[in-house]
Protein backbone atom coordinates (compact mmCIF):
# COMPACT_ATOMS: atom_id res chain seq x y z
CA UNK A 1 0.00 0.00 0.00
CA UNK A 2 2.87 2.27 1.02
CA UNK A 3 4.71 1.78 -2.47
CA UNK A 4 1.45 2.08 -4.32
CA UNK A 5 0.72 5.75 -2.43
CA UNK A 6 3.89 6.56 -3.10
CA UNK A 7 4.10 5.44 -7.05
CA UNK A 8 0.48 7.51 -7.19
CA UNK A 9 2.03 11.11 -5.93
CA UNK A 10 5.18 10.35 -7.96
CA UNK A 11 2.41 10.31 -11.10
CA UNK A 12 0.31 13.28 -9.88
CA UNK A 13 3.74 15.29 -9.96
CA UNK A 14 4.64 14.46 -13.85
CA UNK A 15 0.75 14.74 -14.67
CA UNK A 16 1.13 18.09 -13.11
CA UNK A 17 3.92 19.67 -15.64
CA UNK A 18 2.71 17.93 -18.43
CA UNK A 19 5.68 16.54 -20.77
CA UNK A 20 9.44 15.97 -19.48
CA UNK A 21 11.72 18.02 -21.23
CA UNK A 22 14.67 15.99 -22.87
CA UNK A 23 16.34 14.73 -20.11
CA UNK A 24 13.95 12.67 -18.85
CA UNK A 25 15.93 10.95 -16.20
CA UNK A 26 17.24 14.08 -14.42
CA UNK A 27 12.98 15.78 -14.67
CA UNK A 28 12.24 12.26 -12.76
CA UNK A 29 14.85 12.95 -9.98
CA UNK A 30 13.20 16.13 -9.93
CA UNK A 31 9.48 14.93 -9.99
CA UNK A 32 10.59 12.81 -6.61
CA UNK A 33 11.75 15.52 -4.94
CA UNK A 34 8.84 17.27 -4.93
CA UNK A 35 6.87 14.13 -4.26
CA UNK A 36 8.24 14.26 -1.18
CA UNK A 37 10.21 10.66 -1.84
CA UNK A 38 13.91 12.07 -1.94
CA UNK A 39 16.01 10.48 0.34
CA UNK A 40 13.60 7.42 1.06
CA UNK A 41 15.51 3.91 1.17
CA UNK A 42 13.92 2.72 -2.12
CA UNK A 43 14.72 6.25 -4.02
CA UNK A 44 17.81 6.05 -2.49
CA UNK A 45 18.26 2.48 -4.08
CA UNK A 46 17.17 3.56 -7.21
CA UNK A 47 19.45 6.20 -7.36
CA UNK A 48 22.32 4.43 -6.32
CA UNK A 49 21.30 1.70 -8.91
CA UNK A 50 21.89 4.66 -11.86
CA UNK A 51 25.01 5.67 -10.42
CA UNK A 52 26.64 1.70 -10.16
CA UNK A 53 25.14 1.23 -14.02
CA UNK A 54 27.41 3.84 -15.27
CA UNK A 55 30.47 3.23 -13.11
CA UNK A 56 30.71 -0.98 -13.59
CA UNK A 57 28.91 -1.24 -16.59
CA UNK A 58 29.21 -4.18 -18.88
CA UNK A 59 31.35 -4.07 -22.15
CA UNK A 60 29.75 -5.55 -24.95
CA UNK A 61 29.79 -5.47 -28.93
CA UNK A 62 27.23 -4.94 -31.07
CA UNK A 63 25.59 -5.88 -33.04
CA UNK A 64 24.35 -6.84 -29.42
CA UNK A 65 20.80 -7.86 -27.97
CA UNK A 66 19.89 -8.57 -24.66
CA UNK A 67 16.66 -9.46 -23.10
CA UNK A 68 16.58 -8.05 -19.55
CA UNK A 69 13.84 -8.37 -16.34
CA UNK A 70 13.85 -5.12 -14.17
CA UNK A 71 11.91 -6.25 -11.24
CA UNK A 72 9.41 -3.63 -9.55
CA UNK A 73 11.05 -4.58 -5.82
CA UNK A 74 14.22 -3.79 -5.95
CA UNK A 75 15.31 -0.90 -8.30
CA UNK A 76 17.91 -1.92 -11.05
CA UNK A 77 19.70 -0.18 -13.64
CA UNK A 78 21.86 -1.89 -16.51
CA UNK A 79 25.11 0.53 -17.93
CA UNK A 80 26.64 -1.36 -21.34
CA UNK A 81 30.08 -0.35 -22.44
CA UNK A 82 30.94 0.19 -26.00
CA UNK A 83 33.77 1.23 -28.11
CA UNK A 84 32.86 3.66 -30.96
CA UNK A 85 34.79 4.84 -33.63
CA UNK A 86 34.92 8.60 -34.77
CA UNK A 87 32.55 8.16 -37.71
CA UNK A 88 30.14 5.80 -36.24
CA UNK A 89 27.07 6.32 -34.48
CA UNK A 90 25.52 3.98 -31.61
CA UNK A 91 22.25 2.99 -32.06
CA UNK A 92 19.61 1.97 -28.89
CA UNK A 93 16.34 0.17 -29.46
CA UNK A 94 14.18 -0.92 -26.91
CA UNK A 95 11.25 -3.29 -26.60
CA UNK A 96 9.19 -3.56 -23.81
CA UNK A 97 6.56 -5.78 -22.12
CA UNK A 98 4.15 -4.78 -20.74
CA UNK A 99 4.48 -1.41 -23.75
CA UNK A 100 1.90 1.16 -22.59
CA UNK A 101 2.54 1.70 -18.16
CA UNK A 102 6.34 1.69 -17.98
CA UNK A 103 8.81 4.43 -19.15
CA UNK A 104 12.11 3.38 -19.44
CA UNK A 105 15.01 6.06 -19.56
CA UNK A 106 17.97 5.64 -21.94
CA UNK A 107 21.23 8.03 -21.44
CA UNK A 108 24.71 7.73 -22.88
CA UNK A 109 27.61 8.81 -20.38
CA UNK A 110 31.40 9.67 -21.30
CA UNK A 111 34.13 9.45 -19.10
CA UNK A 112 36.93 12.58 -19.11
CA UNK A 113 40.52 12.10 -18.39
CA UNK A 114 39.48 11.65 -14.84
CA UNK A 115 36.94 8.60 -14.64
CA UNK A 116 34.32 10.87 -14.35
CA UNK A 117 31.12 10.22 -16.55
CA UNK A 118 29.79 12.97 -18.16
CA UNK A 119 26.18 13.05 -19.92
CA UNK A 120 26.54 13.11 -23.84
CA UNK A 121 22.99 12.13 -25.07
CA UNK A 122 19.33 11.02 -23.54
CA UNK A 123 16.24 10.05 -25.49
CA UNK A 124 13.04 11.96 -24.82
CA UNK A 125 10.68 11.09 -22.48
CA UNK A 126 8.65 7.88 -23.07
CA UNK A 127 11.10 7.23 -25.94
CA UNK A 128 12.47 4.01 -26.72
CA UNK A 129 15.34 4.58 -29.50
CA UNK A 130 18.42 6.68 -29.06
CA UNK A 131 20.72 7.28 -31.87
CA UNK A 132 23.99 9.06 -30.55
CA UNK A 133 26.99 10.43 -33.36
CA UNK A 134 29.93 10.84 -31.31
CA UNK A 135 32.24 14.13 -32.38
CA UNK A 136 35.46 11.57 -31.82
CA UNK A 137 35.93 8.23 -30.77
CA UNK A 138 35.84 6.40 -27.14
CA UNK A 139 33.73 4.36 -25.36
CA UNK A 140 30.79 5.70 -24.43
CA UNK A 141 28.34 3.70 -21.35
CA UNK A 142 24.81 3.12 -22.54
CA UNK A 143 22.45 3.21 -18.98
CA UNK A 144 18.82 1.63 -19.01
CA UNK A 145 16.73 1.98 -15.84
CA UNK A 146 12.56 2.02 -15.56
CA UNK A 147 10.30 4.20 -13.33
CA UNK A 148 10.09 3.13 -9.78
CA UNK A 149 8.03 0.31 -8.78
CA UNK A 150 7.18 -1.16 -12.49
CA UNK A 151 8.29 -4.82 -13.51
CA UNK A 152 8.81 -4.71 -17.23
CA UNK A 153 10.84 -7.08 -19.25
CA UNK A 154 13.15 -5.29 -21.99
CA UNK A 155 14.70 -6.35 -25.15
CA UNK A 156 17.54 -4.33 -26.26
CA UNK A 157 19.08 -3.98 -29.65
CA UNK A 158 22.63 -2.27 -29.51
CA UNK A 159 24.16 -1.39 -32.81
CA UNK A 160 27.04 0.35 -34.75
CA UNK A 161 26.20 1.87 -37.76
CA UNK A 162 28.10 4.30 -40.65
CA UNK A 163 27.07 8.06 -40.53
CA UNK A 164 27.52 8.24 -44.29
CA UNK A 165 25.83 7.00 -47.22
CA UNK A 166 28.04 5.06 -49.34
CA UNK A 167 29.41 7.58 -52.30
CA UNK A 168 29.20 4.63 -55.23
CA UNK A 169 26.11 3.69 -56.23
CA UNK A 170 25.47 -0.46 -55.68
CA UNK A 171 28.46 -0.41 -53.74
CA UNK A 172 30.09 -1.53 -50.13
CA UNK A 173 33.40 -1.02 -48.22
CA UNK A 174 34.54 -4.10 -50.23
CA UNK A 175 34.87 -2.17 -53.17
CA UNK A 176 37.29 -0.14 -51.51
CA UNK A 177 41.15 -1.17 -52.77
CA UNK A 178 43.09 1.94 -51.44
CA UNK A 179 42.89 3.03 -47.87
CA UNK A 180 43.64 6.43 -46.24
CA UNK A 181 47.41 6.93 -45.34
CA UNK A 182 48.32 4.35 -47.71
CA UNK A 183 51.98 5.84 -49.47
CA UNK A 184 52.01 7.71 -52.70
CA UNK A 185 54.83 8.77 -54.70
CA UNK A 186 57.75 7.05 -53.29
CA UNK A 187 56.55 8.18 -50.10
CA UNK A 188 56.61 11.86 -50.39
CA UNK A 189 53.15 12.43 -49.64
CA UNK A 190 49.99 10.02 -47.93
CA UNK A 191 46.82 8.86 -49.36
CA UNK A 192 44.37 11.33 -48.29
CA UNK A 193 41.12 9.89 -48.90
CA UNK A 194 40.10 6.02 -50.03
CA UNK A 195 39.70 4.99 -53.44
CA UNK A 196 36.20 3.07 -54.68
CA UNK A 197 36.52 1.17 -57.44
CA UNK A 198 33.99 0.45 -60.33
CA UNK A 199 33.13 0.43 -63.72
CA UNK A 200 33.27 3.96 -65.22
CA UNK A 201 30.01 5.56 -65.45
CA UNK A 202 28.54 4.35 -62.40
CA UNK A 203 26.77 6.81 -60.58
CA UNK A 204 28.37 8.95 -57.80
CA UNK A 205 25.91 9.97 -54.91
CA UNK A 206 25.65 12.04 -52.45
CA UNK A 207 27.06 10.91 -48.91
CA UNK A 208 25.02 12.99 -46.86
CA UNK A 209 22.56 16.25 -47.38
CA UNK A 210 24.24 19.15 -48.37
CA UNK A 211 25.25 22.09 -50.57
CA UNK A 212 27.74 22.18 -53.38
CA UNK A 213 29.87 24.67 -52.64
CA UNK A 214 32.75 23.74 -55.88
CA UNK A 215 32.99 21.91 -59.02
CA UNK A 216 35.58 22.33 -60.77
CA UNK A 217 38.46 20.38 -63.25
CA UNK A 218 42.33 20.12 -61.78
CA UNK A 219 45.93 18.33 -62.54
CA UNK A 220 45.67 15.86 -59.64
CA UNK A 221 41.40 15.48 -59.46
CA UNK A 222 40.32 15.53 -63.00
CA UNK A 223 37.08 16.36 -62.76
CA UNK A 224 36.43 16.80 -59.43
CA UNK A 225 32.92 17.84 -56.53
CA UNK A 226 33.04 19.18 -53.38
CA UNK A 227 30.02 19.02 -51.09
CA UNK A 228 29.55 21.11 -47.69
CA UNK A 229 27.24 18.37 -45.56
CA UNK A 230 25.54 19.37 -42.30
CA UNK A 231 28.31 18.28 -40.25
CA UNK A 232 30.84 20.76 -41.23
CA UNK A 233 32.18 18.23 -43.06
CA UNK A 234 33.47 19.33 -46.67
CA UNK A 235 33.20 15.77 -48.79
CA UNK A 236 35.38 15.44 -51.70
CA UNK A 237 34.53 13.56 -54.92
CA UNK A 238 37.89 13.06 -57.76
CA UNK A 239 38.32 11.92 -61.10
CA UNK A 240 34.68 11.99 -62.43
CA UNK A 241 34.24 11.14 -66.00
CA UNK A 242 31.59 13.49 -65.73
CA UNK A 243 29.62 15.97 -63.32
CA UNK A 244 26.07 16.26 -63.25
CA UNK A 245 25.62 19.44 -60.52
CA UNK A 246 26.55 22.88 -60.30
CA UNK A 247 27.57 24.40 -57.61
CA UNK A 248 25.24 26.11 -55.21
CA UNK A 249 22.91 23.26 -56.10
CA UNK A 250 21.52 21.79 -52.61
CA UNK A 251 21.30 17.81 -52.65
CA UNK A 252 20.34 14.98 -50.26
CA UNK A 253 21.52 11.96 -49.53
CA UNK A 254 21.36 9.35 -52.47
CA UNK A 255 21.45 12.24 -54.93
CA UNK A 256 23.44 11.56 -57.90
CA UNK A 257 26.15 14.35 -58.40
CA UNK A 258 28.31 12.55 -61.58
CA UNK A 259 29.77 9.39 -62.62
CA UNK A 260 33.33 7.21 -61.74
CA UNK A 261 35.96 7.86 -64.34
CA UNK A 262 39.87 8.15 -64.32
CA UNK A 263 40.31 11.93 -65.10
CA UNK A 264 43.30 13.37 -63.67
CA UNK A 265 46.38 11.96 -62.27
CA UNK A 266 44.77 8.12 -62.77
CA UNK A 267 44.25 8.45 -66.23
CA UNK A 268 46.37 4.92 -65.93
CA UNK A 269 44.29 3.26 -63.81
CA UNK A 270 40.87 1.39 -63.75
CA UNK A 271 38.15 3.95 -63.27
CA UNK A 272 37.36 4.59 -59.59
CA UNK A 273 35.76 7.37 -57.26
CA UNK A 274 38.56 9.11 -54.97
CA UNK A 275 36.54 9.95 -51.89
CA UNK A 276 37.58 12.51 -48.94
CA UNK A 277 36.87 13.73 -45.83
CA UNK A 278 37.79 17.18 -44.52
CA UNK A 279 37.39 19.51 -41.74
CA UNK A 280 38.42 23.05 -41.01
CA UNK A 281 40.92 23.68 -39.08
CA UNK A 282 41.43 19.81 -38.85
CA UNK A 283 42.59 19.03 -42.45
CA UNK A 284 41.87 15.48 -44.16
CA UNK A 285 40.04 12.98 -41.60
CA UNK A 286 40.14 8.87 -42.40
CA UNK A 287 36.55 8.31 -44.35
CA UNK A 288 36.56 4.41 -43.46
CA UNK A 289 34.44 4.28 -40.76
CA UNK A 290 32.03 7.07 -41.93
CA UNK A 291 31.23 4.46 -44.56
CA UNK A 292 31.82 0.94 -43.43
CA UNK A 293 28.34 -0.59 -42.74
CA UNK A 294 29.10 -2.80 -39.15
CA UNK A 295 26.89 -5.90 -39.13
CA UNK A 296 23.43 -5.87 -37.66
CA UNK A 297 22.50 -9.34 -36.71
CA UNK A 298 23.08 -9.71 -33.20
CA UNK A 299 23.83 -13.91 -32.13
CA UNK A 300 21.35 -15.69 -31.46
CA UNK A 301 20.06 -16.16 -27.98
CA UNK A 302 20.99 -19.71 -26.78
CA UNK A 303 20.58 -18.89 -23.18
CA UNK A 304 17.23 -20.12 -21.60
CA UNK A 305 15.23 -16.87 -20.97
CA UNK A 306 13.14 -18.77 -18.90
CA UNK A 307 14.98 -18.26 -15.77
CA UNK A 308 14.40 -14.28 -16.36
CA UNK A 309 13.87 -12.96 -13.38
CA UNK A 310 14.13 -16.12 -10.99
CA UNK A 311 16.20 -16.68 -7.85
CA UNK A 312 18.89 -19.16 -8.52
CA UNK A 313 22.02 -20.90 -6.93
CA UNK A 314 25.44 -22.19 -8.66
CA UNK A 315 25.84 -25.79 -8.61
CA UNK A 316 29.09 -25.93 -8.93
CA UNK A 317 32.35 -23.44 -8.37
CA UNK A 318 33.02 -21.45 -11.52
CA UNK A 319 35.36 -18.34 -12.43
CA UNK A 320 33.76 -15.83 -14.71
CA UNK A 321 33.39 -12.76 -15.60
CA UNK A 322 32.03 -9.92 -13.57
CA UNK A 323 31.80 -6.09 -12.99
CA UNK A 324 33.11 -3.54 -13.69
CA UNK A 325 35.01 -4.16 -16.81
CA UNK A 326 36.39 -7.70 -18.16
CA UNK A 327 37.04 -8.40 -14.62
CA UNK A 328 37.16 -12.20 -13.58
CA UNK A 329 35.56 -13.52 -10.16
CA UNK A 330 35.51 -17.02 -8.50
CA UNK A 331 31.96 -17.65 -7.63
CA UNK A 332 31.50 -20.73 -5.01
CA UNK A 333 28.99 -23.57 -5.48
CA UNK A 334 25.59 -22.65 -3.70
CA UNK A 335 26.16 -19.15 -4.36
CA UNK A 336 22.34 -17.40 -4.26
CA UNK A 337 22.01 -14.82 -7.64
CA UNK A 338 18.74 -13.42 -9.27
CA UNK A 339 18.33 -13.60 -13.46
CA UNK A 340 17.87 -10.17 -15.17
CA UNK A 341 19.26 -10.62 -18.51
CA UNK A 342 19.91 -13.35 -21.38
CA UNK A 343 22.51 -12.23 -24.09
CA UNK A 344 23.60 -14.92 -26.96
CA UNK A 345 24.95 -17.77 -24.92
CA UNK A 346 25.03 -15.86 -21.66
CA UNK A 347 22.90 -15.05 -18.71
CA UNK A 348 22.94 -11.75 -16.57
CA UNK A 349 22.72 -12.27 -12.88
CA UNK A 350 22.91 -10.06 -10.01
CA UNK A 351 24.62 -11.03 -6.73
CA UNK A 352 22.94 -10.36 -3.56
CA UNK A 353 24.99 -7.26 -2.53
CA UNK A 354 24.16 -5.57 -6.17
CA UNK A 355 27.11 -6.49 -8.25
CA UNK A 356 26.61 -8.16 -11.26
CA UNK A 357 27.98 -11.17 -13.10
CA UNK A 358 27.68 -13.37 -16.41
CA UNK A 359 26.94 -16.78 -16.42
CA UNK A 360 25.83 -19.84 -18.42
CA UNK A 361 22.54 -21.46 -17.57
CA UNK A 362 24.64 -25.39 -17.26
CA UNK A 363 25.75 -23.62 -14.39
CA UNK A 364 22.69 -22.86 -12.15
CA UNK A 365 19.71 -24.93 -10.28
CA UNK A 366 16.68 -24.00 -9.00
CA UNK A 367 16.15 -22.93 -5.31
CA UNK A 368 13.85 -25.76 -4.26
CA UNK A 369 15.89 -28.60 -3.23
CA UNK A 370 17.60 -27.38 0.83
CA UNK A 371 21.22 -28.12 1.06
CA UNK A 372 21.49 -27.97 4.39
CA UNK A 373 19.24 -27.75 7.50
CA UNK A 374 20.18 -24.74 10.06
CA UNK A 375 18.40 -24.75 13.67
CA UNK A 376 17.47 -21.21 14.93
CA UNK A 377 15.67 -20.16 18.25
CA UNK A 378 12.19 -18.94 17.89
CA UNK A 379 11.78 -15.28 17.10
CA UNK A 380 15.67 -15.08 15.50
CA UNK A 381 15.34 -12.24 12.96
CA UNK A 382 15.18 -13.29 9.13
CA UNK A 383 17.47 -10.47 7.23
CA UNK A 384 16.01 -8.82 4.07
CA UNK A 385 19.94 -9.26 2.95
CA UNK A 386 22.87 -11.01 3.63
CA UNK A 387 24.56 -7.76 5.44
CA UNK A 388 24.61 -6.84 9.20
CA UNK A 389 22.35 -3.36 8.89
CA UNK A 390 19.86 -5.37 7.07
CA UNK A 391 16.52 -5.02 8.05
CA UNK A 392 14.63 -7.99 9.43
CA UNK A 393 12.10 -9.47 6.81
CA UNK A 394 10.81 -12.02 9.41
CA UNK A 395 11.32 -13.80 12.03
CA UNK A 396 11.61 -17.59 13.12
CA UNK A 397 7.74 -18.86 14.53
CA UNK A 398 8.39 -21.91 15.61
CA UNK A 399 11.40 -24.10 16.57
CA UNK A 400 11.89 -26.68 14.02
CA UNK A 401 15.07 -27.18 11.51
CA UNK A 402 14.85 -24.23 8.86
CA UNK A 403 15.51 -25.04 4.72
CA UNK A 404 19.14 -24.08 3.23
CA UNK A 405 18.49 -22.22 0.19
CA UNK A 406 22.23 -21.04 -1.03
CA UNK A 407 24.58 -19.25 0.66
CA UNK A 408 26.65 -15.50 0.28
CA UNK A 409 29.45 -13.80 1.87
CA UNK A 410 29.27 -15.63 5.46
CA UNK A 411 24.91 -15.70 4.93
CA UNK A 412 22.78 -18.31 4.39
CA UNK A 413 19.68 -18.14 2.48
CA UNK A 414 16.72 -20.15 4.58
CA UNK A 415 13.12 -20.97 4.77
CA UNK A 416 10.73 -21.89 7.03
CA UNK A 417 7.67 -24.05 7.37
CA UNK A 418 5.62 -21.78 6.79
CA UNK A 419 7.43 -20.15 3.85
CA UNK A 420 9.16 -17.43 5.03
CA UNK A 421 12.87 -16.59 3.12
CA UNK A 422 15.76 -14.63 4.79
CA UNK A 423 19.16 -14.40 5.59
CA UNK A 424 20.83 -15.61 9.09
CA UNK A 425 24.24 -15.46 9.68
CA UNK A 426 26.55 -18.37 9.46
CA UNK A 427 27.28 -20.25 12.36
CA UNK A 428 23.98 -20.16 13.82
CA UNK A 429 22.97 -23.86 15.83
CA UNK A 430 22.33 -27.10 14.38
CA UNK A 431 23.71 -26.78 10.82
CA UNK A 432 23.26 -30.12 9.34
CA UNK A 433 24.81 -30.16 5.63
CA UNK A 434 23.81 -32.91 3.46
CA UNK A 435 25.83 -34.58 0.73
Amino acid sequence: AALGAACARIEAVLDGEGSLPPNAHEAYVQALQRAGLDGTPLVERWRAAAETAVREPVAVDPPFQEISFYPAEEPTAMGYAVAIERGQALRAVLALEPTDTVGVFLDVFERDVSGVPRLVASAPEGATYLEFEPPRGGTFVLRVQPELLRSVRVRLTLLRAATLAFPVSDRDADAIRSRFGDSREGGRRRHHGVDIFAPRGTPVLAAADGVVSRVDSTRLGGLVIWLRDERRHSLYYAHLDRQLVRRGDRVRAGDTLGLVGNTGNARTTPPHLHFGLYRRGEGPIDPYAFLHRPPTRPPPLRADSSWLGRWARLRIDTRRVGSPLAETTRFERHTVVRVLGAAGRELRVRLPDGALASLRDAELEPLQRPIAELALPEGAPLLARPALDAPPRAEVTEPRALAVLGRFGGYSLVRGASGAEGWVADGGQGAVFRP
